[in-house]
């Protein structure tokens, strides 16, 4: 058996039993320990008891590792046995990062031809909205052939019933109370508070890791990078902040905003970041140098959320008209408005599969929409105002922050029913996220607590 870091024939070969992989065990455990729990090959957490170990015929063959015969220099053998380790640790980082470069090399060729296209067709090619459509097409059109296949959905971890209150942290100022939102990668937490900090919480070891501090007015939305060590933070103070590890200090502020800043969404190139604000606009930035690369208004009253499909051609922005507009990326045009809401909308998410569009705003109702036939196919009453909607990676839990957190879960076509109901907040919840496979959840609210449901 080969392990799946290495390539080299496992000694102690173990099976992550979520999904199949097979790892040298000292291997896995160390690279566990350094990259938050979660899989190199499938990227979902893993819990030690995950790992089945497998026994190997004693049938001696070919491809059998050499033995430890000189076990009479055994300090010899384990300084050499921590160096192979080290070294096929990083050969397996080197081979994800040559990947990525084979990537980049690719959309920049694609840059480039789309950018020559434009220029013979009298466009300039000193306008950067260029590159990043010719990006955004490159990567919808590869994802939109990934998703015509027959994807694998991994199982739940966990039912949404089996779930119970874990922990209880109170993790910002007692003088300005109040946590608006939370983020989540691995385990991981990340949130943003009255107290204009944001704190990244450690669901393993229960601790605070890191506080960012920087910004003059409340932190009200907050975001992991999917891929990269970087953190967003959206302030009342017209600004976001872009924070990179290892220190997490902040690398640059974005601008171009008249207003507090109330979404944000890493777009599926992994280049730019989209976001939104109460001023009526959403804004285009670029991660890497933090220019400001478009804005355009909404011509209508606050944007209070904003997230991309999965594809990333199209995004979605959730009016404080209580409307949701769906726009085009390279042309930054409305393209379609969903009108059903009574209220301002606060949240839009959409389905991994992107088939569907999930809102929830003011008026208390969860609309599921159906972007092929662009209309609302589903209603779920949640009997106050929504403060937020996400659904699981799968696609089959659906958590709503109200005066509580609600789980909802797909039980039928068309057919979504109440599974679990924590009402531990003694305040408005603010914001909730499920980890995949729903290995946990996480709450906000203006008591000041986080909560860990597992």
């Amino acid at each position: 058996m080969l392990c799946g870091l290495s390539g080299a024939v496992c000694e102690v070969p173990v099976v992550n039993i979520k999904s199949g992989h097979v790892y040298e065990k000292r291997l896995i455990e160390e690279y566990l320990k350094t990259h938050g729990n979660l899989c190199p090959l499938s990227e979902s957490l893993v819990a030690p008891e995950d790992l089945l170990p497998l026994k190997l015929s004693t049938v001696a063959t070919s491809a059998a590792p050499p033995s430890k015969v000189t076990a009479s220099i055994p300090s010899l053998l384990s300084a050499l046995q921590t160096e192979y380790d080290a070294h096929a640790l990083e050969m397996f980082e080197l081979k994800q990062h040559l990947q990525t470069t084979r990537y980049s090399c690719l959309l920049h060729h694609t840059t480039l031809k789309q950018t020559a296209s434009s220029s013979s067709n009298g466009e300039s090619s000193d306008d950067p909205w260029v590159h990043v459509t010719a990006a955004v097409a490159a990567r919808a059109k590869e994802l939109a052939h990934y998703r015509k296949k027959e994807r694998h959905v991994e199982e739940l971890a966990k039912t949404p019933a089996s779930l119970h209150a874990k922990t209880s942290q109170t993790l910002h100022q007692t003088d300005k109370p109040g946590v608006l939102t939370v983020d989540i990668k691995g385990e991981r937490v990340l949130t943003g508070g009255n107290d204009r900090h944001a704190k990244i919480f450690n669901t393993s070891t229960g601790k605070v890791e890191h506080t960012l501090s920087g910004h003059a007015k409340k932190v009200q939305k907050v975001l992991f990078h999917p891929t990269a060590d970087i953190i967003f933070t959206g302030s009342a103070d017209k600004s976001i902040k872009l924070w990179t590890a290892p220190t997490y200090q902040a690398a640059h502020t974005l601008d171009g905003y008249n207003g507090a800043v109330t979404g944000m969404a890493v777009h599926p190139t992994g280049s730019y970041l989209g976001s939104s604000s109460d001023d009526s606009t959403w804004v285009f930035h670029d991660i890497g140098t933090g220019s400001l690369l478009k804005s355009v208004s909404s011509e209508a009253k606050a944007v209070h959320d904003v997230q991309f499909h999965p594809d990333g051609a199209i995004f979605a922005t959730a009016q404080a008209d209580s409307t949701i507009r769906i726009w085009d990326v390279a042309s930054t045009k409305n393209v379609a408005t969903f009108e059903g809401h009574t209220g301002a909308v606060n949240s839009v998410w959409f389905s991994e599969n992107g088939y569907h569009l999930v809102s929830g705003g003011t008026d208390g109702i969860v609309k599921f929409w159906d972007l092929r036939k662009l209309k609302s196919v589903l209603e779920l009453n949640a009997h106050s105002a929504v403060h937020a909607v996400h659904l699981e990676v799968g696609g089959s839990v659906l958590g709503v922050a109200t005066d509580k957190v609600t789980l909802y879960q797909e039980t039928g076509k068309k057919n979504w029913d109440v599974v679990k109901t924590f009402e531990e907040h003694k305040g408005q919840v603010t914001d909730v996220k499920l980890a995949n496979q729903l290995e946990f959840v996480v709450s906000t609210s203006l008591d000041r607590s986080l909560k860990v449901y597992a």
